[in-house]
Order: C-alpha cells, then sequence, then structure tokens
C-alpha cells in the first residue's frame, strides 16, 4: 500500500510524508537509517535519516507505544544528539 502513494505522489518528501497514516509513516521510517536516540521526559526519541530530511520518532515508554514521527530539514534539531557522537 506504500509503495502505491509513493508513486502516486511521486518521491518522499516532507510534505508527502506528513499526509501518511502512523502505520504508512512507520514503514517509510523503517526503511530509513537508523542513527541516534536519547530520552526526554517520557519519551524514547529515536533519530532516523531519510534520504531528503530526518524523522524523529517518539516513542511513549509507559504506554509501550509510538505517539508521533516528526520530520525535519534544519540542522539546528540534530543539536540533542550531537552529545552522544564519540570522537576517536
Amino acid at each position: 500500500m506504500i509503495i502505491a502513494k509513493i508513486h502516486i505522489f511521486g518521491p518522499m518528501t516532507m510534505d508527502v510524508f506528513n499526509m501518511l497514516s502512523l502505520d504508512e509513516k512507520a514503514d517509510v521510517v523503517w526503511s530509513g537509517t537508523f542513527l541516534s536516540d536519547r530520552i526526554k521526559d517520557e519519551f524514547c526519541i529515536q533519530l532516523y535519516s531519510l534520504p531528503d530530511f530526518y524523522v524523529e520518532v517518539f516513542y511513549e515508554v509507559k504506554a509501550n507505544k509510538i505517539v508521533d514521527f516528526r520530520p525535519f530539514t534544519d540542522k539546528q534539531a540534530l543539536v540533542p544528539y550531537l552529545a552522544q557522537i564519540k570522537l576517536i
């Protein structure tokens, strides 16, 4: 189903991504590259890279479910993940 939507709308852009259902967004994100994760409040937030943008996956730990996908292109949004990079 997701392949049909991508074909209809063309390349995966943030606008197309935002129109997808939660399940379809998950399919797209899982095809991306996992970069990092962090804990903030009650969420475990995972960072994925897609060809044209990044996506944060918000997993609510107590509820044991994904509650949001937040795409972005602004490199400033990567700052919270920089502390986890280990330089040799």
